[in-house]
Parts: structure tokens; C-alpha cells; sequence
């Protein structure tokens, strides 16, 4: 199993990463780094997963066309992203340079908490009760090729759940499961926490680059912070923080661990040098927060709302409210059509 695992992370990184690079080079943003890049391909992919899945899903389409097609155009991101070649080595070139800079204390501690993160949930793994439903969800997609037509706690032919028909995430490790040969379960509970925790501190690795730009130690000590906030200061097991620790592979989880913060993050880099490719981000990553959960449905533009409105009056810019709307623009579509549904 801990072949399937390193080479599941490597699929995963290494394709996210050419992804971002082939994405920031069409919105013109360059000289960012590895992880800003990786974490622009994560939701580059999350994004075309649900703008392929939902009107597939709803055309009664078959697993496995699905995992065709989602991974021919996955295949022409990456392949694109092969062409930034000059982009890539410059910033590997550029990390080398401040390698020695990036090791002090508090990445260290950080480096050595998130090990300790994926050894305690590798070894001492926490079975949800959701998962029932939402596993046997990707199971039933990779043993039946349908997606969605099967209710997966009981197994007959049943009508949508509308609660969850537009944010199907566990579609999302049934393809890999289908790529890697491995079990949805397996893949849920033994692997995916091995991308997701990672990509979570990625991000807050990221928002500490961006709050401490001149300051490495800081970064170091803001990124050891998030670590132990993610392990000790949780009381209950169905908290944000708490998913990440002991299930990240849920849907609520990586809304609350990865996407939010990553929201976060845009919006700091627009308050702070407003530009085109940051604004497209942003929508990306709205439209990416939908394949999650339907609460990343309805809390994705309440979140964007509220801190788009308050940089607009703090820059006192009717431009940035707009472009905050427009990016809020994939949520809204979708929100309108969950309540056709459920009307």
C-alpha cells in the first residue's frame, strides 16, 4: 500500500502542478512558485470535475464516460502545463536559492507536526458515520459504472438525493480509484489523507508567504501555529479543524480545511495588488468549493461576499465589488437550480 500511496501523490502533485503552471501562464501569472502553481491546478481540477459531472450526472451519463472524458481533459492540462517548462525550472531554480532560508524553526516544528499528522491518522484511522453514505457512494460509481442512480446505503435504484446531487465529491476519489486500481474505501481512508493534508498546509503555507512576505522565520512560525491549531484545539469531532485530523477525506472537511483558507488567501492577494488572474482564481475556486459539499454551495458566496464587500470599502472600489460578484457567479447558478430541484 505505501507504493499505491507515494505514487497516488505523485500523480496527483505532479499533475495539479503542471495544471496551475498551464493555467497562471494563460492569466499571465508567472514567478509564483511551485506550491501557488499546485494549489491553482487543485482547484483547476475540482473546478472541471463539477462543470463536467453535473450535467452528466443529470443526463443519466455512465461512470465510466465520465472517467473518460474527465481525464482526456485532465490530460490536455497537464500536457499544456509541459510546455511552461522554462516557468518550472526558473521557480525550482528559485527555491534552491532560498532552500537555506526555509530552514529554521518554525518550519521545522511544522515539518515535523504534519509527519506526526499522517502517522496518527495512518495508524489510528477514525470511521465516520457518514461513511456509509457518502463511500459507498464512490463505491457504487466504480462497481456499477453509474453515478448516482444507486442509493448507496441500501443498493436499489432510487431518484437523486437533491441534497447532494450537485456536489458529488466522492466522484472525485472513485475516479482515482478507478485510475489506481484501488478500492474506493481504500483510496478514501488510506490515501487520500496523504494529498489532502498536505495540500491544507500547502495553503496556509502560502497565506503566511503572503502575511509575512519579508519574513521567513515568521512564515515558518505562522505555518507551525496552523499545524497545532489542526491538532490540539479542537473539542469536538465534527469541527473544521477536527475533519482534518481525523477525516479528511469528507467533503465538509476539505471545504473547511483547504477551500476556505484558499479563499482567504485570493482575497488577500486582490486587497493587497488587485489583478486580472486573481479575480479568475477566485471564480475557479468558487466553482471548485461546489464539488464539495452543497454547504460550499451557500456559504462559498457568503464568505466571498462579505470580504469582497469590505475590501471594496476599504479600497473604495464600486470595480471590486463587481468583480466579486461575477466570481461568486458559479455558486449562484447552482444555488439557483438546487432550490428548482428541491422546490
Amino acid at each position: 500500500m505505501r507504493l499505491e500511496i507515494l505514487l497516488t501523490m505523485a500523480f496527483f502533485f505532479a499533475g495539479t502542478c503542471l495544471s496551475g503552471y498551464a493555467l497562471c501562464h494563460v492569466l499571465k501569472l508567472k514567478n509564483e512558485g511551485l506550491l501557488f502553481h499546485t494549489a491553482a491546478g487543485i482547484m483547476l481540477w475540482w473546478a472541471l470535475m463539477e462543470l463536467i459531472l453535473v450535467p452528466m450526472t443529470m443526463c443519466l451519463a455512465s461512470f465510466w464516460s465520465f472517467v473518460f472524458l474527465y481525464s482526456a481533459v485532465i490530460l490536455v492540462c497537464c500536457l499544456a502545463g509541459g510546455f511552461c517548462w522554462r516557468e518550472i525550472l526558473a521557480d525550482i531554480k528559485n527555491l534552491f536559492a532560498e532552500f537555506r532560508q526555509y530552514l529554521n524553526i518554525g518550519y521545522l516544528i511544522a515539518f515535523i507536526l504534519i509527519c506526526f499528522q499522517l502517522y496518527f491518522i495512518h495508524h489510528h484511522m477514525y470511521l465516520e458515520w457518514d461513511d456509509t453514505y457518502y463511500v459507498n457512494l464512490a463505491n457504487e460509481a466504480v462497481q456499477s459504472n453509474k453515478i448516482y442512480w444507486v442509493y448507496p446505503e441500501t443498493g436499489y435504484f432510487a431518484d437523486f438525493d437533491k441534497r447532494y446531487v450537485l456536489s458529488l465529491w466522492p466522484v472525485f476519489y472513485a475516479w482515482l480509484s478507478r485510475l489506481t486500481g484501488v478500492l474506493p474505501t481504500i483510496m478514501a481512508h488510506t490515501i487520500l489523507p496523504w494529498i489532502l493534508i498536505p495540500a491544507a498546509y500547502m495553503v496556509y503555507a502560502l497565506i503566511g508567504k503572503q502575511l509575512f512576505a519579508e519574513d521567513k522565520q515568521m512564515q515558518g512560525m505562522f505555518l507551525s501555529f496552523a499545524v497545532l491549531l489542526h491538532l490540539f484545539m479542537s473539542g469536538e469531532h465534527t469541527t473544521g479543524i477536527t475533519f482534518l485530523s481525523i477525516t479528511p477525506w469528507v467533503g465538509k472537511g476539505v471545504l473547511a480545511a483547504i477551500l476556505f483558507p484558499l479563499l482567504f488567501y485570493w482575497i488577500l492577494r486582490i486587497a493587497q495588488q488587485e489583478r486580472g488572474g486573481d479575480w479568475v482564481l477566485l471564480g475557479i475556486t468558487c466553482l471548485g468549493g461546489c464539488l464539495l459539499s452543497s454547504m460550499g454551495i451557500m456559504l462559498t458566496p457568503v464568505f466571498v461576499g462579505i470580504a469582497v464587500f469590505l475590501t471594496a470599502v476599504y479600497k473604495r472600489s464600486i470595480r471590486t465589488l463587481i468583480y466579486g460578484v461575477i466570481s461568486c457567479t458559479p455558486c449562484v447558478i447552482l444555488g439557483i437550480y438546487y432550490i428548482y430541484l428541491t422546490r
